[in-house]
């Protein structure tokens, strides 16, 4: 068994080089950092976190695939590391130290030196927030249990752990944030469900001060540059202002319609800026209370605001839209805004039948982009009345392209112009999958609603409805994905049931059912003859089937990544591809026991496509990133 590994072992010397040495010339980022036999790479990862390093010039992004170099006046990406921090990252305030957190390890790299330097281990070894004090002396950090560790830096000694946060249940609950007061001789920390800040003395761990607001969840605080003063970010679209010392509330900050998500304070002290759910950005004056301004931009919630080192830029970033922004301070004009960064609800993605072209899901924004294969340049994007894309699938000619929506509609779009020919309507829920008939005359659909349709193309209308809970095993949630023998004669459909149905195209009655999963079964996919049909299950074990004999010939399990949610024949029937989390198996199925494992995804695997030619094996994740993969570079053993 062969491995193609995605991370190195210099892990942070390459991120060390990005932060300071001079920035290069701009490359083809869909080509940087990719894994063994990865040829290219398309979306730049969800976004987790941004950080400005100490010049002011660069932006450190932390995203799902590694964290990107972006330089601030142009834009452009300058290097991006692929050793993703999935939980967090932090610079010191004198930027020589970079403290990652990992796996429930804290990491500390000296950057001048160009090494690690010390692993911090606390009592808990489960941290996974990062906050320095002012002076860079101690590192707090935040734990699954419930706790704050701090460590002296100096030593790397656990100084001492704080406990208290409980939630409404007296249940232990994980940290939600934790903020150094301005002057560093306090910490103020959140859990996600009791509803508390806590303030402590971080020099005698005493606690000092607790503000109790349980019937709100808080999302995150900041202190005031003189630390006299708390501002609460909360769940019901309120921003409350609280006086340290007595715990008392000060005032209220209202004009957000959704719960609020982050703040920051100006260097000054004088402006207080948040981001929210309800999409917007709104500016304060910080003594009075008064709402200044309110910025629109992002189409979907904002997760982080944060002011440059100089105070003249504040920048936004926004996980669901993918967009970090940057606005100038005082005039609250936007100056720019970096896109590229995918969304989640990646599922989808299809070769053009030449194998020249690629359309995929997940780009953010609900539209459909189109890639040249050779280049990796966007061609065209399918834009209109769309809703999150599940499925898409090429006519055979290559002319057309259909998305199945999570409102349950098909949209059939014309490839070269890029126009909305026709919407078909019926389905009563999101559409995870779609398939042309060989003749192209036809367009077959699974839905959540339970049910599979077969459509006329030229005509959009409904020719036949099949109900696919049939079975009295239990009751269906809906068709979850479908696949069209070769010949257009049998539908197999993949449901909630644990069980495989086959079924007659043109008398829509079921021919036989596939019974040996024990989970819902997640996808379904032919082999080219049709004699075989491969199938991924949430029991983590793909299955190889005998269609004409109804027989289990072979189960292949997932060892340690659970649902198999994506499954695919190469053209010739030799390599059966499977998706996992984080992984994809290729198993030979011309010689048991055969396979190559692909590594490079950070999260599920929810498709697979294979070109034409069998060369280049296309897969998507559920933050939205592709990987093509050559498959002429992948050695058996």
């Amino acid at each position: 068994m062969r491995t193609a590994r995605l991370f190195s072992t210099t892990l942070i010397l390459l991120l060390i080089s990005a932060l300071f040495l001079p920035s290069g010339s701009a490359q083809d980022y869909t080509r940087w950092g990719l894994p063994e036999s990865a040829i290219a790479r398309f979306g730049k990862g969800t976004l987790t976190d941004c950080v400005y390093l100490p010049d002011g010039n660069r932006l450190a992004v932390l995203s799902s695939i590694g964290t990107w170099i972006y330089d601030v006046r142009t834009g452009e990406e300058l290097d991006l590391i692929t050793e993703p921090f999935t939980e967090d990252m932090r610079l010191s305030p004198d930027g020589k130290t970079l403290a990652a957190s990992s796996d429930g390890s804290v990491y500390l790299w000296d950057l001048q030196a160009r090494k690690l330097r010390k692993v911090l281990v606390g009592e808990a070894n489960r941290t996974y927030l990062l906050a320095f004090s002012p002076t860079g002396e101690t590192l707090a950090g935040g734990n699954w249990n419930n706790t704050v560790q701090l460590w002296d830096l100096h030593t790397g000694k656990p100084l001492k752990t704080l406990k208290g946060h409980k939630d409404l249940n007296t249940k232990a609950t994980s940290i939600r944030f934790i903020t150094y007061s301005n002057d560093g001789k306090m910490l103020a920390s959140g859990g996600w469900e009791d509803g508390t800040i806590r303030i402590w003395d971080v020099e005698t761990g005493q606690l000092l001060q607790t503000i109790n607001e349980r019937a709100k969840r808080i999302y995150s605080v900041a202190y005031s540059p003189d630390s006299r003063t708390l501002a609460s970010a909360e769940e019901d679209a309120k921003i409350r202002i609280w006086d340290v010392d007595t715990g008392a509330l000060l005032k209220t900050l209202t004009g957000h319609t959704s719960a609020v998500n982050t703040m920051t304070y100006s260097p000054d002290g004088k402006t207080l800026v948040s981001g929210s759910w309800d999409k917007t950005i709104r500016f304060w004056n910080a003594s009075t209370g008064k709402l200044l301004k309110t910025l629109t931009g992002h189409t979907e919630v904002v997760d982080t605001v944060i002011y440059a080192p100089d105070g003249k830029t504040v920048t936004s970033m926004s996980y669901f839209d993918g967009t970090i922004r940057f606005w100038d301070a005082e005039t609250t004009k936007l100056l720019k805004t970096i896109v590229g960064h995918t969304g989640s609800f990646g599922r989808a993605v299809a070769f053009s039948p030449d194998g020249q072209m690629l359309a995929h899901s997940g780009t953010g924004d609900d539209t459909i982009p189109i890639r040249d294969i050779q280049g990796g340049q966007l061609l065209r994007t399918l834009t209109g009345p769309t809703d999150t894309v599940l499925s898409i699938a090429y006519s055979p000619d290559g002319r057309n392209l259909v998305s199945g929506n999570w409102d349950g509609h098909i949209r059939v779009w014309d490839v070269d112009t890029g126009a909305l020919l026709k919407t078909l309507t019926g389905h009563e829920e999101g559409v995870p999958s779609l398939v042309y008939s060989p003749d192209g005359a036809t367009l077959i659909s699974g839905s959540w609603d339970n049910t599979i349709r077969i459509w006329d193309v030229d005509t959009g209308q409904p020719l036949q409805t099949i109900i696919g809970n049939i079975t009295e095993l239990e009751p269906s949630q809906g068709v979850r994905a479908i696949s069209l023998s070769p010949d257009g004669q049998t539908i197999a459909s993949a449901t909630d049931e644990k069980v495989i149905q086959l079924w007659d195209v043109h008398t829509g009655k079921l021919k036989g059912s596939l019974v040996g999963h024990t989970n819902e079964v997640a996808a379904v996919t032919f082999s080219p003859n049709g004699t075989l049909l491969a199938s991924g299950s949430d029991d983590a074990t793909m299955c190889l089937w005998d269609v004409e004999a109804g027989k289990l010939l072979n189960t292949f399990k997932e060892p340690t990544r659970g649902s198999v949610l994506s499954v695919a024949f190469s053209p010739d029937g030799r390599i059966l591809a499977s998706g996992a989390l984080e992984v994809i198996r290729l198993q030979d199925t011309f010689t048991e026991g055969n396979t190559v494992t692909l590594t490079g995804h950070t999260t599920w695997v929810r498709a697979l496509a294979f070109s034409l030619d069998g060369h280049t094996l296309a897969s998507i994740d559920e933050d939205g990133v592709v990987m093509l993969w050559d498959m002429t570079e992948v050695t058996w053993q």
